[in-house]
């Protein structure tokens, strides 16, 4: 109980107008005047009308001194048709971009809150502190993307299957062999090559080849901020241009974007193909 009000004693709520540059999950350039909704030292909620994806980086500038800062999007914590929450982190947590006294001034560390994760990807397990905006995003969408040692990249957690007992030191660990699965099916080489970061991220896509009308609704393998991959039975060739919602949900209001496909892999043993899309921007079509 001590831990979760010095949680929300550091935190206040208050509509401050912020400035915002960046590049929205699609690659358009974006700056737009908007307000935070929640500060604390490390980070903020800020509100925003484009698309963002977890750990991709931003700019806040703090319109009332000017001061600006980069800042790195944890992820979402609520959306609306037309705008989204997201919490972002300062990259460096101790520059005074708020101007603000928080009340609680004690060691950030106890403000933490320790939850047992696991990647989605390999199954591995740790023991993650949390800072109170990665326990906001996580309470509002049940998972959080971060790094995974073992993946070697960012991957979605989601709360362990069971709660760690015993050895913590096991349970931190993935098992070996899918360890060994996940290192090689994302090579060292290939990720350090990649333009953008990717993100392991298991979720419902929507695909359509404009003029045809059918869609087609596939498992998305992984997303970046410049495009995704995704399996599908359907046969589409490099070069076609496909509108693409991802996240998707049926019977929601759900937006599809442009995107060229990159890259086809054939998998005859799991009678799928497996395409790589880039999301293209206004200016080139």
């Amino acid at each position: 109980m001590k831990a979760l009000q010095e949680r929300q004693s550091e935190r206040i709520s208050i509509a401050m107008p912020i400035q915002v540059f960046g590049t929205e999950i699609t690659g358009q350039d974006f700056m737009e005047m908007t307000q935070t909704q929640v500060l604390c030292r490390e980070g903020a909620a800020i509100v925003s009308s484009h698309r963002l994806a977890p750990m991709q980086q931003i700019t806040v500038r703090n319109l009332a001194t000017g001061a600006e800062a980069h800042a790195r999007i944890i992820g979402e914590m609520s959306a609306k048709p037309d705008s989204r929450v997201y919490g972002i982190a300062l990259l460096d947590p101790e520059f005074k971009l708020w101007k603000v006294n928080f009340p609680w001034s004690g060691d950030s560390d106890k403000a933490r809150s320790e939850r047992w994760l696991e990647c989605n990807v390999c199954r591995g397990r740790e023991l993650a502190s949390l800072t109170a905006l990665e326990s906001d995003v996580f309470q509002a969408t049940r998972n959080l993307t971060r790094s995974c040692k073992w993946c070697a990249e960012p991957t979605v957690w989601n709360l362990a299957s069971h709660e760690a007992t015993g050895d913590k030191r096991k349970l931190s660990e993935p098992p070996p062999k899918v360890a060994a699965q996940a290192a090689a099916a994302a090579p060292a080489k290939s990720r350090a090559s990649r333009k953008h970061a990717r993100v392991q991220m298991k979720m419902t896509a929507c695909v359509r080849e404009p003029g045809f009308g059918l869609d087609d609704i596939v498992a998305v393998e992984n997303v970046s901020r410049g495009g995704l991959s995704f399996w599908s039975h359907n046969a589409y060739r490099p070069g076609a241009l496909l509108e693409v919602a991802a996240p998707y949900m049926q019977g929601s209001e759900n937006v599809f974007t442009l995107a060229r496909v990159q890259r086809v892999q054939l998998v005859p043993e799991k009678q799928l193909n497996l395409y790589g899309v880039a999301f293209v921007k206004k200016s080139e079509l």
